[in-house]
């Protein structure tokens, strides 16, 4: 059920439907049954699918296939495989973290498969830790059993890779790598591909009979983080320009355990060096995450996020300190080598001395709204892995769901595309519109970037309210939102701002805290709020889908309405 809102605003039609003013006027042309836009664990299981099962697939990447968000996960993939565990405590434990807003049939449909894919992805090559001959299962915040299965500290590492061997040696799979996608492009309503530019400059059409997004979250619009700097949600920004629903954009998990390395960037410690017995301690030394919840260091990531940004601003510190001292060098070696080596090479030995971190963005639980089996409000065009938005995690993510949920729901779309029966890619002349009246030229850059990512860090923390985030959309406001040049940094820092308005807007509309969400001007959790923020362009404002079946009344602030 949708319930919409009455308020219009005179700037609901200011989102440029495309974020490159003008289609180049010459572009290099190409087809396939399947696009996949994104080289991580998402685009790879898709990509593998569907040329399994006989498609034709272009894959286009940003980076180098090793260098996405899936590569850096540590922790690990959640599957219910010890005989104390099931699928149904798994789902217990993913809606319990969902803070009320999971959807409780895509969770079953995640954890009924889990088991089943970590033994095939075993058979695939992946080198998973072994107890005997069972899987070495770690224990992570907000699960009830051990039920991690990990290689190391370098889970994503180990599965990308073995994807990545297999893609590379499809003879169904083409893999483009280097190239920015820019715009969805559409024929009476339906998505028939992108507009995207090489690394040379030099500009593409890609069409296919279906689109399938898988681009990865947001966490580098914070800044610190523990993404790839790429990670600034622009296939979200892409969908909703094309008039895609995007919903829970303001759940942005912050993961708690983040050290901030000499370069300035974020360096993750994974949960699962809290599920180890690491225990988190003020500068001064007090543990203090039993005086916020009963579960101290193993309570979900939004707890933990607010128990140390409370420490940090009771000490007047930008860090605390992870402890794993107990843990003897050898086994701290063998556990997280990952995690052992880098900090040692930033002067630090986990095995005698704590190590300072703090919260940084992490994961989206927000994106392009789908259905179970990947589709979108648009035809031919699908979105699975971070970018998209299932149900699955709700307010808040569980631990190592997100792996899993790449894989899962790779497939799923993928199976979905191949009940297209379409044999040939559409032929269709590119239609894109004209320069905006509003837009303004962008020269773009890193500054910019830093700029944004200053706003977002200042104003859409995890400690919220009116006030900040009405200040983040006034400052946001300076960023145009579409170029009329063709700068790659332009054209990227055009999206970003979208994605980060997304972001402010669906924060400020709802007016209580929720899992990843903390509202400091509305501390509680509401009932009446049990919703789904959804956000479409140039639609009304925004509408709720309901998770209850309660129907309630809306009234909207013209002053959230800046998109």
């Amino acid at each position: 059920m949708y319930l919409t809102a009455n308020h219009r605003s005179e700037q609901d039609h200011i989102i440029p439907r495309y974020a490159v003013a003008t289609l180049p006027p010459h572009t290099q042309s190409h087809s396939s049954n399947v696009l996949i836009v994104g080289g991580g664990a998402a685009g790879l299981a898709a990509a593998l699918y569907t040329a399994t099962h006989g498609a034709d697939v272009t894959l286009l990447a940003r980076d180098a296939l090793t260098t996405s968000n899936s590569s850096w996960a540590q922790g690990g993939i959640a599957a219910a495989l010890d005989a104390n565990d099931s699928p149904a405590l798994h789902v217990e434990d993913t809606l319990i973290a969902g803070a009320g807003l999971s959807d409780a049939v895509a969770v079953a449909v995640l954890t009924r498969e889990a088991p089943a894919l970590l033994h095939e992805l075993a058979q695939a090559g992946v080198p998973f830790d072994r107890a005997a001959d069972m899987f070495a299962l770690g224990l992570e915040g907000g699960h009830s059993r051990r039920r991690i299965a990990h290689v190391g500290d370098a889970t994503g590492w180990a599965l990308t890779r073995a994807l990545i061997e297999h893609a590379q040696q499809h003879p169904r799979i083409r893999i483009c790598e280097g190239y920015q996608v820019v715009d969805l492009l559409d024929v009476d309503g339906r998505c028939t591909g992108v507009l995207a530019r090489d690394a040379d400059g030099t500009w593409h059409t890609f069409t296919a009979n279906a689109t399938i997004l898988a681009t990865g979250g947001a966490g580098a619009l914070y800044g610190l983080t523990s993404n790839q700097p790429g990670a600034l949600g622009e296939g979200i920004a892409l969908a909703y320009r094309a008039g895609a629903e995007v919903a829970d954009m303001e759940f942005v998990q912050f993961h708690p355990t983040v050290m901030r390395t000499s370069t300035g960037q974020g360096f993750l410690i994974s949960e699962a060096a809290r599920g180890e017995g690491g225990r988190l301690l003020t500068a001064s030394g007090h543990r203090f995450m039993p005086d916020y919840d009963p579960r101290a260091e193993l309570a979900p990531r939004d707890v933990v996020t607010r128990g140390i940004f409370a420490a940090m601003q009771q000490e007047g510190a930008d860090h605390v300190l992870l402890d794993l001292t107990h843990l003897s060098s050898d086994y701290l070696q063998q556990r997280f080598p990952t995690i052992s080596t880098r900090c040692r090479a930033e002067g630090i030995d986990p095995a005698s001395e704590p190590i300072p971190v703090a919260p940084a963005a992490h994961y989206l639980m927000g994106g392009i709204r789908t259905d179970l089996q990947g589709r979108t409000n648009i035809p031919g065009l699908y979105a699975v892995g971070e970018c998209a938005c299932t149900g699955i995690h709700g307010a808040n993510r569980l631990a190592s769901n997100s792996l899993l949920e790449c894989l899962v729901f790779g497939r799923r779309a993928a199976a979905a595309v191949l009940e297209q029966q379409v044999a040939a890619a559409p032929q269709c002349t590119v239609v894109h519109g004209g320069r905006s009246a509003r837009s303004r030229q962008w020269t773009g850059g890193g500054q910019q970037l830093a700029d944004l990512a200053q706003i977002m860090r200042t104003h859409a923390s995890p400690l919220r309210s009116a006030q900040s985030l009405s200040l983040a959309l006034h400052e946001l406001a300076a960023f145009p939102l579409q170029v009329s040049n063709t700068d790659a940094a332009a054209i990227t820092l055009a999206n970003a701002a979208l994605c980060a308005r997304l972001i402010v807007t669906s924060a400020l509309l709802r007016t209580e805290s929720r899992g990843a969400h903390f509202r400091a001007d509305y501390p509680a959790t509401d009932v009446t709020w049990r919703v789904h923020i959804v956000q479409q362009r140039e639609q009304i404002p925004y509408t709720v889908a309901t998770v209850a079946p309660a129907v309630f009344e809306l009234a909207v602030p013209a002053t959230v309405c800046a998109l």
